[in-house]
């Protein structure tokens, strides 16, 4: 695939890991393995979400802010884009839960794990993972409103979460394009990033 300029880094002060882990590498399991890069972590602080106003338009502003200076979520932005996708699904993950699972930003948040699965299948050689999560992140993020990325949504429930969210949405749809684009002569369990066109448009 050819060459891109990597996107910035938005946690700079944020070591990356010493390794992408792909399962059938070899390396350490990042959680399960003592040697493994994520190995006794400590719990993530839960987010403020319980300070956020009650009304919709202030609070999507609010939690807009508060992901915005959140090092952890630039950090997980970081991991994506520099092709640590197994790491970037662990971290988004947390930010899954931490939304509610099921109200609009949680779900658009689903969609990103699903896009990072998508990656490490790739990684993986496994075509049939790449297609599953593929067709399920553009679910999730058409589920949104995603007229941008080719669904049948007005487009307004997903620009707004991905306002909120800080991301931008032609680099979204970039990237469910290319992961739809990809043919079994593309796949490689290269241990060197795949997928690296998710890019965040931050205030």
């Amino acid at each position: 695939m050819p060459a891109s300029t990597p996107p910035p880094r938005y946690a700079p002060d944020i070591p990356l890991p010493p390794y992408a882990y792909v399962s059938g590498h070899g390396l350490p399991h990042p959680v399960n393995d003592p040697r493994g890069h994520l190995f006794n972590s400590p719990e993530p602080a839960p987010l403020p979400l319980d300070k956020l106003p009650d009304d919709p338009a202030s609070r999507c502003l609010a939690l807009a802010a508060l992901l915005a200076a959140d090092p952890r979520w630039l950090h997980a932005l970081d991991l994506f884009n520099e092709g640590f996708s197994w790491e970037a699904h662990e971290a988004w993950e947390q930010f899954w839960h931490a939304l509610g699972r099921t109200t609009p930003e949680a779900r658009f948040v689903q969609g990103l794990i699903h896009l990072a699965a998508a990656a490490v299948k790739i990684r993986e050689g496994k075509p049939a993972g790449v297609t599953k999560h593929t067709q399920r992140a553009r679910e999730l993020l058409d589920g949104a409103g995603a007229a941008g990325l080719g669904g049948a949504g007005d487009g307004r429930g997903f620009d707004v979460a991905a306002t909120t969210l800080g991301l931008d949405t032609a680099s979204l749809g970039a990237v469910i394009a290319e992961l739809e684009a990809y043919r079994p002569e593309c796949w490689h369990t290269s241990r060197f990033p795949v997928v690296k066109v998710l890019t965040a448009t931050l205030s």
